[in-house]
């Protein structure tokens, strides 16, 4: 299929990981190690999906970084990785538009790829 992926995550095993596996289907992929990073990366580079931790720098930073996009007008799709993903829901207000999952991290890989691959059909 292919398309750009932004990974957004302060685990570089994790990123490493995750870049290494959509590579290898064909995807172009960047990482950045927190949103800082990630908003510098997307100067340069027009991800059709976020691949984006929760926790980074602070504990809410990328549902902050969703709803900042959202706030911009960027609809780029996200799919929230986090630990705690099973809590997540219950911890913090998801109605974020531009996400389109919260999962459980470290991500099944094969169950990512289908999410991705459902979420950039559409």
């Amino acid at each position: 299929m292919g398309g750009k992926i932004l990974i957004i995550d302060d685990d570089t095993d994790i990123t490493t990981a995750y870049g290494a596996f959509f590579r290898s289907r064909g995807f172009e992929v960047m990482t950045a190690f927190n949103t800082t990073a990630a908003r510098k990366v997307m100067e340069q580079f027009t991800p059709d999906l976020l691949i984006l931790d929760v926790m980074m720098e602070h504990p809410d930073e990328g549902f902050v970084f969703a709803q900042q996009l959202l706030d911009e007008k960027n609809m780029t799709p996200v799919i929230i990785t986090s630990s705690i993903a099973s809590a997540g829901a219950e911890l913090f207000d998801l109605d974020i538009p531009n996400v389109r999952s919260v999962i459980q991290k470290p991500a099944d890989l094969d169950k990512l790829s289908s999410l991705v691959e459902k979420i950039l059909a559409e």
